[in-house]
């Protein structure tokens, strides 16, 4: 099921508080990141005060639910929605950027120019021929999938 918002959303439960903490994440494949790239990841990140997505988060939690496993996160996670909130203390963001050139001056600035109080950290990969990787990778699912 295809999910709109949050491209990845971390979870750690802190065994002395039974509180979360959020890794909030945009992801971005460009064959050429540019700054207008990072810029619709800063606008992911800043949805929703810069919190994870109480639907996103909805969604993780039902799914679990279902699946019948990790009960102690479904109670974290719907605590967290319900109960007590997410303080914005208790979340970073990640940046993260595929690429066929290096991220390095664009994500560094990018994380520079945040002004607000979440904590935010960056990683670059960059893949020269990114297009033909990415390319060769849905190749190889693709006959993986025809020849299970």
């Amino acid at each position: 099921m295809a999910m709109r918002g949050d491209d990845v959303i971390g979870m750690l439960l802190d065994p002395a508080t039974q509180r979360l903490c959020f890794l909030k994440t945009e992801a971005k494949s460009r064959i050429n990141l540019r700054a207008q790239t990072l810029e619709e990841a800063r606008s992911g990140l800043d949805k929703d005060g810069g919190l994870p997505s109480s639907h996103a988060l909805s969604f993780i939690s039902a799914r679990l639910m279902e699946l019948g496993i990790d009960a102690p996160l479904v109670d974290a996670i719907d605590e967290a929605l319900y109960r007590h909130g997410i303080p914005p203390e208790s979340v970073k963001h990640l940046l993260f950027t595929f690429s066929g050139n290096s991220p390095q001056a664009l994500l560094t600035q990018a994380l520079q120019a945040y002004p607000g109080p979440i904590g935010q950290f960056g990683i670059g990969l960059y893949v020269d021929g990114h297009a033909a990787f990415v390319g060769a990778v849905y190749e190889r699912v693709i006959a993986d999938a025809n020849h299970p």
